[in-house]
């Protein structure tokens, strides 16, 4: 290796002229520089706008889910309220009753009811109710339309209590976006029918309006079920999505990632950048794209620049380095002595820059040295990130295990005193009012001593499901406050929903029919104690606490297997 340098240096390069040795190094001294930081410069830029972008349309699917969720939840609002309504239960009970006259009297009521709750909303194009077979409750209405509305009906899934939304076809070109709801009767809990609304796409236009991400970017709501545009932008025109990106959103799903940031390539062979966020209880997803061309468009820019300007140094290091090659002999000389000096033993002698091959060897070595020493920080940096990941996954993890109870999977007392504080501020702050279940397993001492403490522990896991299924908005909070005893905390509820649910909860453990040899009902049952105040800045978690352990306690006391709010109002089940 050695006599290998050698012959490259004391022999290849010797048969060169000094000058053209000369030439050549000052041209690589000034452009490799200026190519190292053009191309820095270039990845820099391109991922500072990549970064830029993604932030803000992240941001902006984000607000825009947000928007959209609360228009939906409008509606829903509206149609929840219609379908308890007194009146509508009335109509619905005549229509069922089996008499020719009240049945009539109700097909023609219904349609009253719903002209008044939404012939004032512009929005709403279509409103219809349909019976328990599914076929609309209207004599006038078109066989097509009618058949048309119940395939809606018949291909929704099981809305256990939720709105449903989907895209509506009404057929001559016109499209709806479609809500239905399932109604029950109150009494006794039994269907009912369903509620129909459809709503027209300008309902929701006015959320895109003002949005303006730049770079040809477009948004709209895409179902990811079937690739359908729900609703996009007045400028947008296309009614399915791109495959590549339904792609894109299936594999972050079967993923199971938490990526809000997508890239895929469309099937005009342009790569594209997509925002998304999902519309809880749906298949609707907030989609803004981003072409990668456009977004790249300033960087290509200013890499064009860069090659300019390195083109024009190219030609500036051209003439320059012909102008010292003809000063050879004055580098060369203070070379000689530089080197004669140090070799007598002055170390503080400097070379001027004039020598290009001491210049290139200096800057090769110190190339050499930085680039070992980035090395070295880059998988340093990469092993520090690399632990913080892993050390934030374990935090993470060791935070949910300290809040969940290991038995059932629910919160733990820990988590539920934390809750409850929190929801009484926010209580305070908002003017709505606060409710509590606090749920006894009726006789569970029973249980455990006659069926074993493996099939108590899994009586509580089933318990805890049935509680998890009732409590469906996200601010509810389901807990194990202790041995037997569960606690719901339900916020922005009033006495009358907090005691329906409460009544769901035992009608819902009563139907689940576990044997209970030593309850006198032969089944797991449940007592359950109701606290519902409007909160203030005196009223205290434990007041809360108590409040709803003594309406258990008198629910116990008066039989068990029923809801008691305070210490008088009851309901046997």
């Amino acid at each position: 290796m050695h006599r290998r340098l050698d012959f490259f240096s004391l022999g290849f390069l010797r048969r060169i002229e000094i000058r053209y040795r000369l030439i050549n190094s000052f041209i690589l001294v000034s452009l490799v520089p200026l190519l190292i930081s053009g191309l820095l410069a270039y990845r820099e830029t391109s991922r500072a706008t990549q970064d830029k972008v993604r932030a803000y349309s992240v941001q902006v699917a984000r607000q825009i889910s947000q928007n959209l969720l609360l228009r939906m939840e409008k509606i829903e609002d509206t149609s929840e309220e219609l379908a308890l309504s007194d009146k509508l239960q009335r109509l619905l009970g005549d229509y069922y009753s089996g008499h020719e006259a009240a049945s009539a009297a109700a097909r023609s009521g219904v349609a009253r009811v719903l002209l008044d709750t939404y012939g004032a909303l512009p929005d709403v194009n279509q409103k219809y109710l349909l019976d328990r077979r599914r076929q609309v409750i209207d004599p006038q209405i078109f066989a097509p339309l009618a058949g048309s509305i119940s395939r809606v009906a018949e291909d929704a899934p099981d809305l256990g209590g939720r709105a449903w939304w989907t895209l509506y076809h009404a057929g001559h070109g016109q499209k709806s976006v479609a809500m239905l709801r399932e109604i029950r009767f109150t009494g006794n809990n039994r269907p009912a029918g369903y509620l129909f609304v459809g709503v027209r796409p300008s309902y929701f236009f006015s959320i895109f309006e003002g949005v303006e991400l730049g770079y040809d970017s477009s948004i709209f709501i895409v179902d990811a079920s079937d690739g359908t545009v729900v609703v996009q932008g007045r400028d947008g025109s296309a009614s399915t999505a791109d495959p590549a990106l339904l792609s894109g959103i299936s594999e972050s799903l079967s993923q199971r990632r938490t990526s809000d940031f997508i890239a895929y390539t469309g099937l005009d062979k342009t790569r594209y950048y997509a925002a998304i966020a999902k519309l809880p209880h749906s298949s609707w997803w907030v989609v803004s794209t981003t072409p990668s061309d456009k977004l790249n468009a300033d960087t290509r820019s200013v890499r064009d620049k860069i090659i300019a300007i390195g083109l024009g140094c190219f030609a500036v290091s051209l003439l320059l380095s012909a102008l010292i090659a003809r000063s050879i002999s004055v580098p060369l000389q203070r070379l000689v002595g530089a080197m004669k000096e140090a070799g007598s033993g002055d170390t503080t002698v400097r070379v001027a820059q004039e020598g290009g091959d001491e210049i290139a060897v200096l800057s090769r070595k110190f190339n050499e040295m930085a680039g070992k020493l980035q090395q070295n920080k880059e998988e340093l940096e990469q092993q520090v990130a690399l632990r913080t990941h892993e050390l934030e996954r374990a935090n993470r993890k060791l935070e949910a295990l300290s809040a969940t109870d290991g038995l059932t999977g629910v919160a733990n007392r820990r988590r539920f005193d934390e809750v409850l504080v929190n929801e009484l501020r926010r209580s305070v702050r908002s003017g709505h009012p606060l409710a509590l279940l606090m749920l006894d397993v009726d006789y569970f001492k029973k249980y455990n001593d006659r069926y074993g403490h493996v099939a108590g522990d899994e009586c509580l896991r089933i318990v805890a499901r049935v509680l998890q299924k009732s409590s469906r908005r996200a601010t509810d909070l389901v807990a194990r406050y202790g041995g037997e005893e569960f606690s719901v905390i339900i916020a922005e509820s009033d006495t009358a929903h907090a005691l329906q649910q409460a009544e769901n909860i035992c009608q819902a453990i009563f139907e689940l029919k576990l044997p209970h040899a030593d309850s006198p009902s032969g089944y797991i049952t449940a007592s359950i104690g109701v606290a519902a105040l409007q909160a203030d800045d005196s009223t205290t978690a434990e007041q809360v606490v108590r409040i709803a352990d003594q309406a258990l306690y008198h629910a116990k006391y008066q039989g068990r297997n029923r809801v008691v709010l305070g210490s008088d109002a009851t309901r046997n089940l």
